[in-house]
């Protein structure tokens, strides 16, 4: 039987395109798939590659801002930080808290020194100064880093917080001015003032403002806690002779309870009674452990 050529064409044709489907879903489309892949990896890369320069700019403007903000909290621990060692007027943290609970009542006499010291800037006369508060002597030892330093919660560093309310001082509209002002510049402490009211008639004015005081405790090493049966031999049910702390009471001797007896009829706290007009400087900071 002979076969017409148009049946030749098309067998030829039933034959090729088995074939030609083969090859196109098994090489030709996969390759073409991968091809262009290929060129779309290839941009992506040529496009970070671009980006290069500028991610290298961007890291070195990172690198200075780290620098910078280094810089400048190393500004303000050389200001606004208190002095390393209790005889410098700051605290050490390295110690025991035995000891610590007794080196935090030395370290809060030099904190009242510092303010009642500030207070007096600008040329004013103090009606009511603030009062640091004091950690209790017969508080528990193995507390005083969480209560007094905050560390390590709420804060992850040690720091002082005292929240001092309200500060009253009278004067001319500058002198008061001048004394609201000089608390950003107090040395060894971070003062913020705030909420300023003025009564009275110029040049006598009262003024009232907010005050809180914040240190920043420089410490390389801070002491573990130490057993309970330790800490209770260390304080021996508070601390000294006298039910809680020093003998008189809880205090240092010439002051019922406290650091030198109860504030002055107005004025700075500490100041004794008698020591001088009421609203003036006169008188030390809390008596006998002010001096």
């Amino acid at each position: 039987m002979k076969l017409s050529p148009l049946t030749i064409i098309i067998v030829g044709i039933c034959l090729m395109l088995p074939m030609l489907s083969l090859g196109f879903f098994m090489y030709w489309s996969p390759n073409m798939a991968e091809k262009k892949m290929y060129e779309d990896n290839l941009a992506l890369q040529e496009a970070e590659i671009a980006k290069k320069p500028q991610a290298e700019k961007r890291v070195k403007q990172a690198y200075k801002m780290v620098a910078d903000a280094t810089a400048g909290w190393s500004n303000v621990v050389a200001v606004h930080t208190p002095p390393k060692g209790v005889e410098n007027g700051g605290i050490d943290l390295a110690v025991n808290p035995a000891q610590l609970s007794v080196d935090t009542h030395k370290f809060r006499n030099s904190v009242q020194r510092a303010l009642n010291h500030q207070l007096k800037a600008g040329g004013v006369t103090v009606v009511n100064g603030p009062y640091v508060n004091d950690y209790p002597y017969d508080g528990p030892v193995n507390s005083i880093l969480s209560t007094y330093y905050n560390y390590p919660t709420p804060i992850p560093f040690p720091v002082v917080i005292y929240d001092l309310g309200t500060v009253t001082v009278q004067g001319t509209y500058k002198q008061i001015f001048d004394n609201m002002r000089a608390w950003s510049r107090m040395p060894r402490y971070l003062a913020v003032a705030d909420g300023l009211r003025l009564d009275g008639t110029s040049p006598n004015l009262t003024g009232t403002y907010n005050l809180t005081l914040v240190g920043f405790i420089r410490a390389k090493t801070i002491a573990p806690a130490i057993s309970e049966g330790v800490a209770a031999a260390s304080t021996g049910g508070g601390g000294f002779p006298g039910g809680g702390g020093f003998p008189g009471g809880g205090g240092f001797p010439g002051g019922p309870g406290g650091f030198g007896g109860p504030r002055g009829p107005g004025g700075i706290p500490g100041a004794p009674g008698g020591g001088g007009a009421p609203g003036t400087m006169s008188g030390s900071v809390g008596g006998n452990a002010g001096r």
